[in-house]
C-alpha cells in the first residue's frame, strides 16, 4: 500500500530531445517482466557496447532481421515496420528545417505507459463535434525540403519501389495509400470507425505516413480505445520532417489523459500549443492541459492523504482525478480505489470498485490480484484462488500474485484442516490450526484488519476455547471480533461473547451484549436464553452485596453460592476470595484457610489470592506461616496495597507478641502485659475480620494470665471471657479461665470449666503435660469446695472453740467491716487487710478479695450460729 502512489509521484517529467541526435527506434522483448514495449534509446544515454549494436543495426540490418521480428503477430509486425523506416539521421536533416518552427519529439519512456494493462475502455469518449479529437487530418502540401527519408537503407531506393511495398499494394487490390485514407475518412464519418481504422492500416502498411498515423488514432479515441491512439500519435509525431501539426500533439494529450498520465499530457498539450502558430485560444489542448494539472493535483493530494492513512479524503481526491479520465481510469488507479475500500474496512464498496474494475480491465494482472484480495478478506478463500491463477496466466512473473497465492492456498489448507479437527471434536489440534490461519492472515490496517475472514476464524476459536473451558481466552477472541467493523457474523460473535462473559461472572456487560444483539435480531432464541441466566446472576449478586452491607454474612453467603452454581465456568477470582472474607467474617477459620488455598491454587499468580491466603493464615494464629504467601503476593506484584498492608501488621504483630512472652517467661508481667496490648492493637476488632479471630484470642489468653499472675483477677477475666468468644475450644484459656474462677473462690465454676478443658485436651493434641496438669488442678479445685462446705463456724471468725459472747461480737464485727458487699478498696479492687494470714485467704478462697457477699453470708451464719450456741450453753448453766 502506497508505493504505486509514490511511484507516480517520482516519476520523470516527458523529456524533448535536442536538435542534431542521433535517435535510433527498435522493438524490444521485455525479458524480465513478461510483455513487450517500444523503447526509444537516445545514443547518447547507451553504454559503448550498446552505441556499437545500434549503429551496426542501422546500417546493415533489415526489418526482418530485427531480433524477435519472426515471432510476432502480424499487427505487431506492422507496427515494428512503421517504426524501423523512421530511422535516420537527424544532424543533416536538421539543418534544413527553418529555425522558427519548434521543434518537439517527446520521450515515450516518460509518454507511455510503464503497466502491462491492456487497452483502456472508459465510459465516454472524445466528443464527436469535436474536429480536433475525430476529424481525420488532411495531409498537408508537401514541398521538396519536407519529404521524409524511409530509412537509411532504403535512402537510396524511390519510395514505395521495392518488392515489399510492390507486394502490399498487390495486396491492397492496386489502391495507393490516398485512396485508402479517403476510405477510411468516409467511414469514419459514417461511424464505422473499426472499417476506418482497417483502411488507415492497410494505408500505413503502403506507406508510412503522419497523417495516417493520427486519422487511425482519431479512430482509435472513437471506439475509447486510447492505448493504440497514444501509440499512433506518438509515431506521428516523429515522423512529422515540417513543422510538427499541432491536432497530434491535441490527440496525443487527450489520450494521455484518458490513460491517467497527467505529466505526459501535460507536456504533449503544451507541445500541441507551441506547434500553433495561430496561438488560437480555440486550441483544445488549453482545456487538456489544464485538466491534467488538476489531475496531477488530485493525484498529489491522494498521495498525501494515503501516506497520512487519512482514507475518506485519499478516496475523495482518487474519485475527482477519476472524474477527469474518460477512459475511467488506469488499471492502476482502479486498485488504489479498491485498496482504500479495503482500508476503510467498506467491503461492500470494496466488491463494486473490483466489479468495475474488471469490466475496465479485464486482462490486468493487479486487477486479477486486487480483486483476489478482496474475496480473500470477505472470506471466499477459494474464488482468490481462481483469480490469483488468472492473474498469474496474465502476467506469470507478477510478483504480488506470486507472493499472494502460496499465502492464500495455506489459508484454505489450515482452515479445511480446523473445520475437521472440530468436527471430531479435537479441540486442541482445532486451536492450533485457527491460531495458523490468524498467523497467515496477520491484522494489516491495509488489509481492513483482516475483514470477514479474520472475524470468522476468530469466532471460530472463540467456539474451540468454550469448549475447552478456556473462557477468557474466548472472551479475548470474541472482544477483537466484534471489533473488526462491517462484518455479517455480529450476531454470532455477540452471542459467543455474552456466553463467555457469564461463564466468567460478568453478567453486566453479557446483559450489555444481549440488548445489542436483540436490537438486531429481537426474537433470537439464543439471545434470550443467555439473558434469562444473566439476569438471575445480576439479582444473587446484587442480594450477596446488600447482605454484605448488612453484616448478614450467612444471606451474603448463600445468595453468592447462588451465583457460583449459576456460572457455567470457572467463577471469577473475586467471587472466591469474596467467599474466603465471609468465612472470615464468620469466624471459620478453617473454612477460609481451606477456600484460599484452592483459590492460590487455581490462581497461582494473582497477588490478591496470596494476600488473601496470608490474611487468613495470620488471624488463625499462624504468624509464621502467613509470612511466606504474603511475600509472594509482593513478588508477583511489589505495590500491591493489600498485601503491604497485611505484610507490615503480620510483622508487627509478632514482634509484639514475641516481646511480652519474653518479658512473661522473666516474670515482668506489666511489660509483658504492655506487649500483648500493642499488639491487640494492631490487631483491631473488625467484624469483617472476624474480630481478630484466633491471634487475638490467643493475645488475649495471654493478657490474662499475666494480669492473674499480677493478682488483677476482674480485668483477668475480662480477657479471658472475651479470648473464649473468639475462640470457645481453645485449652490453654479453658484453663486459664478456671484459675481465674479458683482465684475468685468460684470452686464449682472452676471445676466445670476444668472438666470441659479436660474434654478439650481429649480432642485435641493430647499433650501429656497439659493433661497431667489440668487434672492436678481440677482435684484442687474439688478438695477446695469440699473444704469450703464443711463449715468452721470458728475457723469463719478465726476465734477459738472456747471464745466468750464478747470475743465473737468482736471477730464478727471485723469480718463484717471487712467482708461487707458494700467495702470496696481504692483503685477498684477488692483486698482483705493483712491481718488475715495469706494461707487462710487462699484455703477460705477469699484472696484477693474484699467486699464479698458470699463470705459475708457466711460471717453471719456463724455469729448467729455461735451466737445461738453461747445463749444455749449460758441457759443450761
Amino acid at each position: 500500500m502506497g508505493k504505486p502512489m509514490r511511484a507516480y509521484k517520482d516519476r520523470a517529467p516527458n523529456a524533448m530531445i535536442p536538435k542534431g541526435e542521433l535517435r535510433f527506434a527498435f522493438y524490444w522483448e521485455h525479458k524480465k517482466k513478461g510483455y513487450k514495449v517500444y523503447t526509444w534509446y537516445h545514443l547518447e544515454c547507451m553504454s559503448p557496447s550498446h552505441q556499437h549494436k545500434c549503429r551496426k543495426m542501422y546500417n546493415e540490418a533489415t526489418v526482418q532481421e530485427l531480433e524477435g521480428y519472426v515471432n510476432l503477430k502480424a499487427a505487431d509486425k506492422a507496427r515494428v515496420d512503421s517504426l524501423f523506416c523512421i530511422v535516420r539521421l537527424s544532424t543533416n536533416e536538421e539543418s534544413e528545417r527553418p529555425s522558427d518552427v519548434p521543434h518537439a519529439k517527446m520521450n515515450s519512456s516518460a509518454s507511455h505507459s510503464t503497466s502491462s494493462e491492456a487497452t483502456a475502455q472508459g465510459p465516454r469518449g472524445q466528443d464527436p463535434s469535436s474536429p480536433t479529437a475525430q476529424e481525420p487530418e488532411l495531409k498537408p502540401q508537401s514541398t521538396p525540403s519536407s519529404t521524409p527519408r524511409t530509412s537509411a537503407f532504403a535512402a537510396d531506393k524511390p519510395e514505395q519501389q521495392g518488392p515489399w511495398s510492390r507486394s502490399r499494394a498487390m495486396a491492397t487490390g492496386g489502391m495507393s495509400p490516398e485512396e485508402l485514407k479517403d476510405l477510411g475518412n468516409l467511414n469514419y464519418r459514417s461511424g464505422a470507425y473499426e472499417t476506418a481504422i482497417s483502411y488507415y492500416t492497410q494505408a500505413i502498411d503502403l506507406k508510412s505516413d503522419p497523417i495516417f498515423f493520427s486519422n487511425r488514432a482519431a479512430a482509435y479515441m472513437a471506439l475509447k480505445r486510447f492505448k493504440p491512439a497514444s501509440d499512433d500519435c506518438h509515431v506521428a509525431t516523429l515522423l512529422t520532417h515540417h513543422a510538427p501539426y499541432y491536432k497530434t500533439f491535441a490527440r496525443l494529450a487527450k489520450c494521455h489523459l484518458a490513460l491517467g498520465e497527467p505529466k505526459a499530457a501535460i507536456a504533449a498539450a503544451q507541445a500541441s500549443l507551441d506547434c500553433d502558430s495561430s496561438a488560437s485560444n480555440d486550441n483544445p489542448s488549453l482545456a487538456t492541459k489544464a485538466s491534467a494539472e488538476l489531475m496531477k493535483q488530485h493525484l498529489d493530494q491522494c498521495a498525501d492523504a494515503w501516506e497520512k492513512k487519512a482514507w475518506a479524503e485519499a478516496k475523495r481526491k482518487l474519485l475527482e482525478a477519476i472524474a477527469l479520465c474518460d477512459g475511467g481510469g488506469p488499471a492502476e488507479w482502479c486498485v488504489w480505489e479498491v485498496e482504500i475500500a479495503m482500508a476503510q474496512c467498506d467491503w461492500d464498496e470494496a466488491l463494486v470498485a473490483e466489479k468495475r474494475a474488471l469490466v475496465l480491465h479485464p486482462e490486468s494482472a493487479s486487477i486479477q490480484t486486487a480483486a483476489a484480495q478482496v474475496h480473500l478478506f470477505t472470506n471466499r478463500a477459494p474464488a482468490s484462488v481462481i483469480f490469483l491463477r488468472a492473474a498469474l496466466r496474465i502476467e506469470p512473473r507478477n510478483a504480488h500474485a506470486g507472493t499472494l497465492l502460496p499465502r492464500v492456498e495455506a489459508i484454505v489448507r489450515a482452515k479445511q484442516a480446523a473445520d475437521r479437527f472440530y468436527a471430531v471434536g479435537q479441540v486442541d489440534e482445532a486451536s492450533k490450526e485457527y491460531g495458523n490461519v490468524l498467523d497467515h492472515i496477520g491484522c494489516n490496517d491495509g488489509e481492513g484488519q483482516g475483514g470477514h475472514l479474520r472475524a470468522a476464524l476468530l469466532g471460530n476459536r472463540a467456539a474451540v476455547y468454550t469448549k475447552m473451558k478456556r473462557f477468557d481466552l474466548a472472551r479475548d477472541d470474541g472482544l477483537t471480533a466484534l471489533s473488526i467493523p462491517n462484518h455479517p457474523w455480529r450476531l454470532e460473535v455477540l452471542d459467543k461473547l455474552a456466553r463467555c462473559l457469564i461463564a466468567l461472572g460478568d453478567p453486566d456487560a453479557a446483559l450489555e451484549l444481549v440488548n445489542t444483539g436483540l436490537e438486531i435480531d429481537p426474537l433470537d432464541k439464543d439471545m434470550l436464553a443467555i439473558e434469562f441466566s444473566a439476569k438471575n446472576m445480576q439479582s444473587d449478586l446484587r442480594q450477596s452485596r446488600a447482605s454484605w452491607a448488612k453484616r448478614d454474612w450467612s444471606d451474603a453467603k448463600q445468595a453468592l453460592a447462588r451465583a457460583i452454581v449459576e456460572c457455567p465456568g470457572e467463577c471469577p477470582i473475586q467471587w472466591r476470595i469474596w467467599t474466603v472474607e465471609m468465612e472470615m467474617a464468620m469466624r471459620n477459620w478453617d473454612g477460609a484457610v481451606s477456600i484460599a488455598e484452592a483459590v492460590v491454587g487455581l490462581h497461582s499468580t494473582s497477588a490478591h489470592a496470596h494476600a488473601v491466603l496470608g490474611l487468613a493464615m495470620m488471624f488463625s494464629n499462624k504468624l509464621t506461616l502467613c509470612l511466606k504467601p504474603l511475600k509472594t503476593a509482593l513478588a508477583l506484584d511489589s505495590e500491591h496495597p493489600f498485601a503491604v498492608r497485611a505484610l507490615r501488621r503480620a510483622q508487627d504483630i509478632e514482634i509484639f507478641k514475641e516481646e511480652g512472652n519474653q518479658a512473661f517467661r522473666l516474670c515482668k508481667y506489666p511489660e509483658a502485659v504492655q506487649k500483648y496490648t500493642e499488639a491487640l492493637d494492631v490487631i483491631g476488632e473488625d467484624d469483617e475480620e472476624g474480630g481478630g479471630g484466633h491471634l487475638r484470642a490467643v493475645l488475649l489468653s495471654n493478657r490474662a494470665t499475666a494480669l492473674l499472675k499480677m493478682e488483677r483477677h476482674a480485668r483477668a477475666l475480662t480477657d479471658i471471657l472475651a479470648s473464649l468468644e473468639l475462640q470457645p475450644t481453645s485449652f490453654k484459656a479453658l484453663r486459664t479461665h478456671g484459675r481465674v474462677r479458683m482465684a475468685q473462690g468460684y470452686y464449682e465454676e472452676a471445676i466445670s470449666i476444668y472438666t470441659k478443658a479436660q474434654q478439650v485436651w481429649m480432642s485435641g493434641d493430647r499433650i501429656p503435660a497439659d493433661g497431667e496438669a489440668v487434672a492436678q488442678e481440677l482435684r484442687v479445685a474439688m478438695a477446695a469446695l469440699e473444704t469450703s462446705q464443711s463449715k468452721d463456724y470458728y475457723g469463719i471468725l478465726r476465734i477459738p472453740w472456747n471464745a466468750t459472747e464478747v470475743e465473737v461480737k468482736k471477730a464478727y464485727r471485723r469480718s463484717s467491716l471487712l467482708f461487707h458487699p458494700d467495702k470496696v478498696c481504692a483503685g477498684g479492687e477488692h483486698s482483705p487487710p493483712k491481718i488475715f494470714s495469706r494461707l487462710y485467704l487462699t484455703r477460705n478462697g477469699l484472696l484477693g478479695k474484699g467486699g464479698n457477699p458470699e463470705h459475708f453470708k457466711l460471717l453471719s451464719e456463724a455469729y448467729g450460729v455461735l451466737s445461738e450456741a453461747w445463749l444455749g450453753s449460758l441457759t443450761e448453766d
